[in-house]
């Protein structure tokens, strides 16, 4: 039987996972055109990884919390909760950039905010699911 704290760690891990995938499929096939040319001003040349690993790792704490604990039994609870977390944190980010940052491009403020508001609530989803598979 595993103990609620590995729980716990076992749906971190696997919201991570999660996260990963679909951020890297996201930024790296699906929308990697889309960000390149519509932020091609804006965006660096040598890409630096650390605040990408501080972002998801407190995030992903941040779902866990505030999404997935409350509503661990049930999915459909913890992808709404999820999606709320989603739109607020997401929201905040692009309509910041867009309120200071000079020809940050409308598009990419509503396409990356509903991007974000959908991966969060498909890791919520897969912290409950962990969860739900791990309470035997």
């Amino acid at each position: 039987m595993i103990k609620p704290q590995q729980r716990y760690l076992l749906a971190y891990g696997v919201m991570l996972l999660t996260f990963a995938i679909l951020d890297g499929v996201w930024l790296g096939v699906v929308a990697k055109n889309l960000y390149a040319y519509s932020l091609s001003g804006l965006l660096r040349s040598d890409l630096i990884v650390w605040p990408w690993i501080i972002f998801y790792l407190g995030y992903c704490g941040a779902i866990l919390y505030l999404a997935v604990i409350p509503s661990r039994r049930y999915r459909l609870t913890a992808f709404v909760r999820g999606a709320v977390l989603g739109a607020a944190a997401y929201g905040a980010y692009n309509l910041t950039c867009y309120s200071i940052i000079a020809d940050w491009p409308i598009p990419i403020t509503l396409i990356d905010w509903m991007w974000g508001t959908t991966a969060t609530a498909l890791v919520s989803i897969s912290g409950a699911m962990t969860f739900r598979y791990t309470d035997k």
